[in-house]
């Protein structure tokens, strides 16, 4: 506990980036977590989806993983969507996203709300991480 406090008193931005770095770890943890929920939940969330619960099977490539866990950040996309009819199509030029309609996002919101919940906490770990280690070195380097 000295140690902490020594620190902090001489150098208290190395410790907000020592935070950023525990930030960042914890994100990867919830990875983890979050790959072992997508597997063991994979067949119900294909089933709302894709409409086929056997389009992907178990265990997850990295790349089938990648494209099933960024879904969650397209709830805000689909809110908008469904909402206020705001096609992001004609916006971008493209598709980016998997769409999902009214039903579909309801029936993963009620059947599956951890696999939103994961998400948001490891985007939000991860940026706070980033944050605190980039003050962090900032700090350090030039205060």
């Amino acid at each position: 506990m000295e140690t902490i406090i020594y620190i902090y008193e001489t150098r208290p931005y190395l410790l907000i980036g020592v935070f950023g770095i525990l930030f960042i770890f914890f994100s990867l943890i919830m990875y983890v977590f979050f790959y072992i929920y997508m597997n063991i939940n994979l067949k119900g969330i294909s089933k709302i989806i894709f409409k086929d619960g056997d389009k992907y099977r178990r265990p997850l490539e990295p790349f089938s993983f990648v494209f099933l866990s960024f879904l969650p950040t397209t709830f805000w996309r689909e809110i908008l969507n469904i909402k206020y009819q705001l096609k992001f199509k004609r916006l971008y030029g493209k598709e980016f996203y998997h769409p999902l309609d009214r039903g579909q996002l309801i029936e993963l919101l009620s059947n599956y709300k951890s696999y939103f919940l994961l998400q948001y906490i490891i985007f939000i770990s991860s940026a706070l991480g980033i944050a605190l280690s980039v003050y962090g070195y900032i700090g350090d380097k030039y205060f």
